[in-house]
């Protein structure tokens, strides 16, 4: 007998490729269509992670410091360093409505399957393991 459970099982995914795949399983799998939403955290132009600063154009100042480092030593690298290295982070989000609880089994394993990811998990693993809001949690108590 099912357990009553309604709700949502959201999980996250770097690669579309593997949140497509995991949708496509989930509805090969029995869910419908309206209960499984795939949407994309950014927007077409892709999500970057950076510095937030703008390296596209060379100045005149970037001009002279490069002159003043050939002629006194110094780095004339520091645009590649700065720029040259982009981390690409995906963030495509499955959302899927469940009504019992081993329809939330089925749904998990089938996207855990898939590389998808809980967002806490994700969350404690880039604040290194503690959770965003522990200090919060901390300076309340």
């Amino acid at each position: 007998m099912s357990t009553p459970l309604g709700g949502t099982l959201i999980r996250v995914f770097d690669h579309f490729a593997d949140a497509e795949r995991a949708r496509g399983a989930l509805l090969a799998d029995g869910f419908a269509p309206h209960a499984v939403q795939l949407d994309a955290g950014d927007d077409e132009a892709g999500p970057v992670q950076g510095n937030f600063t703008v390296g596209n154009r060379d100045t005149l100042t970037g001009r002279l410091e490069r002159a003043i480092n050939t002629v006194f030593g110094g780095d004339n690298h520091m645009y590649g360093r700065n720029y040259g290295t982009t981390a690409f982070r995906g963030m495509f989000r499955l959302i899927v409505a469940v009504g019992t609880a081993q329809e939330r089994e089925r749904a998990h394993a089938i996207v855990q399957a898939c590389n998808g990811c809980d967002i806490e998990q994700r969350t404690a693993s880039h604040a290194g393991g503690r959770r965003a809001d522990a200090g919060a949690h901390a300076l309340a108590g």
